[in-house]
Parts: C-alpha cells; structure tokens; sequence
C-alpha cells in the first residue's frame, strides 16, 4: 500500500500537483467541445507546461505564494489557455474556464469527502492512505460524467451565447467561495474530520450550483434569441401572405371581369393575351374554403408542378378557420416547404409524391403530410435534426410548426419509418371559432 502511495503521489508531481493532474486530465475532456485554433497541439502543451511549471515552483518554494492567490492565478491562467487555444472571445474563455475549474473541485473535494469519512469510520488517521485509491477510481468515473453532463452539453449548444455579467460574476464567486471554503475555513474554523466533511460537501453544493447557473443562462439566452429569430420568420411569412393574397386578388378580378365582358359578347384579346401566363397558377388554384390555405397550397402546388413533383391533398378549410391567416400559411408552407425540399433531392419518378390533408376529427383538427426520403433522419427533442451543415441557422421551420401549434394548444409528432417522413398534427378546435 505504501508502494503504490507513492507512485500514485510521483505521477501527481510529475504535473505539478494533484491540483494540476486533475485539472489536466478534465481539460482534456473539453477538447472536443470547442473549435481549436491553428496548431492547437502547441499551444495547448505550453499553455499546460506553464500551468505545470508554475506549480513544480511553488511546490519547491522557488514561487511562494498564499494557497488562495495561487487557486486564483491557475484559474486565471486557465481562462488564458483556452482563449490561446479555442476560438473564443474573453468572456467564453472564462465560461470555459470556470467550467473545468469547478469540474476539478467537485472531482477533488468528493475524493477528500470520501477519504475522510472512512478515516471517521475507522478513527485511524493513517487510512487517508485510501485517497490514493479512490483518486484514480474516482477520477475515470467522474471523467465519464463530466464528458456527458458537463462537455457534451457545451458541443451541443455550439457557438457560446450568454449574458457576459452573469459569466463575470459566476467566475468571481466561485472564485472567491471556492477560496475561501478550502483554504480558510478548512484551516482557521474546522480542525476536525466530521467538520471538513461538512465544508467539503457545501464546496461541491455551491460548485454544482455555480455550473447550473451558467448553464441555465446559457439556455436561457438560446432560447431567446431562437425566439426572436422564430418571431422575425413568422413576421416575414405574414408579409409574404399578404403579397400572395393581393397577387390572387388581382388574378380573380381579372378573369371575374373576363367573364362579364365575355357573357356580353365582348372579347378583349389585349387582357386574353395577359392571362396566358396566369394559365399555370389557375390549373394549380385551390378551393377549400379557408383563404389562407388555399394560397398556400396554391403556391407549392405550383411549385411541385414544376420540381415534377405529385401532390395529393385532401383539405377541408373550415378546420382551420379559427387560426389566424398568416399563421395558417406560415405552417401549412413550412410543412410542404420540407416535403419538397427532401423529393427534389430524389431520382425516381415514382416516389416523387406528397401527401396532405387537413380535416376535422370531432372536435380537433388534424393536419397530416407525409413523403417518402432516401435520407437518414434523426429526431432530437421532439424535432428532426436538420442535414444542412449549418445547424446552427436552419431548422428553425420545424420549431416554427411546434410554435404555432403549441399557440393554439395543440401537439405536433415528427416520424420517419421505414424511409417515409410524416408530420402529424392535432389542434383543438375553439367552441367559438374566429376567423
């Protein structure tokens, strides 16, 4: 057992400490989490050798600084390696930071937890040995548990968004607290084992609630702008029924008037000859008795006549009617937009088909499009995952479709079985219906 303490204890100074072995090892996990900058490798090694070597000097007493100036000058100098390392700003650096900062003082302060309650137990000061088994077991185990609750999240949201005085202030407390519940209280107030205990798991407490905080920030900040980019969508898609509906105006007065002249023997070859170009969007003119609707579904019926594309729709308007008009074309267009968009893509012919009804179900309306893809198509969070490289600005036709029918009450499903995509969707319909 004393053989391997001291094994264990050289391979900690061989980094410097254990301080800095741990926090090595869990900024290792954020690798894959953040882009990295051209030689990346480099920068990383010295930005870590410096860490390292700042440490083998305190150590020695060759760099003597107070415990608590040094917790707060690796944390600095941590902030600086992954701002020299990662493409980030300032302020994600020290989200960054703080993020593998406080990961290393849960990591360490539940292995101390650990240690001084067997040596409670055992009322044996020399079983603090067993620290040095629980360290590295400890360390493999709570590695997998940063990489999934910790890193991944980070990959996920991609690009870092959130408010800079909240990541400010989260790095100061936790660097103060972290400070003073280690070093000063450990020292000055507690001397015994039951004591550091309990001021070791306060520690963990506050450092767990240090990372939710700025990751709730971080979602909260995600969400507001998803929001206002779901609002400037639906504003446009509002503009573009407005536009669509004068241009269906115009054509129905025209071929109205047409009709009068004709029923009294007039011919006006000048307006005949305008019409023939509106001879296409009349063949593709839809009637279900709902205005919205039958401009949405005029336009992409245009549009598949075009791309080759069959569309067998079944609607009934008067389903729909107690929804507002731009947010019936905003949602009937986004769900044929995507059926379009994935069998343009396709080669034969004859999958080349969408399938839409609307109708009443009782007292709920029931929205059904359907197409087949050749594509592989992943559901997260109750939405596809879009397959453009640009994730980060697309998809937002899917969450714009939960929006609206969420407005309403209602519940969207996203399947993709057996290489058919189908968005179902039930809304209830008012007692009292408003156009």
């Amino acid at each position: 057992m004393y053989n391997y303490t001291k094994v264990v204890a050289f391979v900690f100074d061989l980094c410097g400490n254990e301080f800095t072995t741990q926090l090595l090892i869990i900024a290792l996990l954020f690798i894959p989490a953040v882009k990295r900058r051209r030689l990346f490798a480099l920068r990383y090694i010295s930005s870590f050798a410096c860490i390292i070597g700042l440490q083998t000097l305190n150590r020695f007493g060759y760099f003597p600084v107070p415990a608590p100036v040094n917790y707060v000058l690796v944390l600095a100098m941590l902030i600086g390696a992954t701002a020299l390392c990662y493409h980030v700003n300032f302020v994600q650096s020290m989200f960054l930071g703080v993020c593998i900062y406080c990961s290393q003082f849960v990591l360490s302060s539940t292995a101390y937890i650990i240690a001084f309650t067997i040596m409670q137990l055992m009322r044996d000061a020399s079983a603090f040995s067993y620290y040095y088994i629980i360290m590295p077991l400890l360390t493999a185990g709570f590695g997998a548990a940063t990489y999934f609750t910790v890193v991944r999240r980070i990959k996920r949201h991609g690009e870092l968004k959130f408010n800079s005085s909240a990541v400010v202030y989260i790095v100061i407390t936790f660097a103060l607290v972290a400070t003073t519940l280690t070093h000063f209280a450990r020292r000055e107030l507690f001397w015994t084992l039951t004591g550091q205990i309990y001021l070791l798991t306060i520690s963990v407490l506050f450092t767990c609630s240090t990372l939710l905080a700025g990751f709730m920030n971080l979602s909260k900040l995600r969400l507001e702008e998803e929001n206002k980019i779901l609002q400037q969508l639906l504003h446009k898609d509002k503009l573009r029924y407005e536009q669509a509906k004068l241009s269906n105006e115009k054509i129905m007065i025209k071929y109205h008037d047409m009709k009068q002249h004709m029923s009294q023997g007039i011919v006006d070859y000048e307006s005949l000859s305008e019409t023939e170009a509106d001879n296409e969007l009349l063949r593709c003119t839809y009637f279900t008795g709902n205005r919205a609707l039958d401009i949405i579904l005029s336009e992409k019926a245009l549009m598949c006549e075009k791309l080759g594309i069959r569309l067998v729709c079944t609607a009934d308007g008067s389903a729909i009617d107690f929804m507002k008009s731009y947010h019936i074309y905003s949602f009937v267009g986004n769900a044929l937009q995507n059926g379009i968009e994935s069998l343009r893509k396709e080669k034969n012919e004859e999958l080349k088909e969408l399938t839409v009804s609307l109708t009443r179900v009782g007292n709920m309306c029931v929205f059904r499009a359907e197409n087949y893809t050749s594509e592989k198509i992943s559901i997260s969070d109750g939405l596809p995952v879009t397959n453009k490289e640009d994730k980060e600005n697309h998809g937002f036709g899917a969450k714009s479709m939960r929006n609206i029918a969420q407005r309403y009450g209602g519940k969207i499903k996203f399947l993709h079985e057996n290489g058919v995509f189908t968005v179902v969707t039930m809304i209830p319909i008012p007692v009292t219906e408003k156009v």
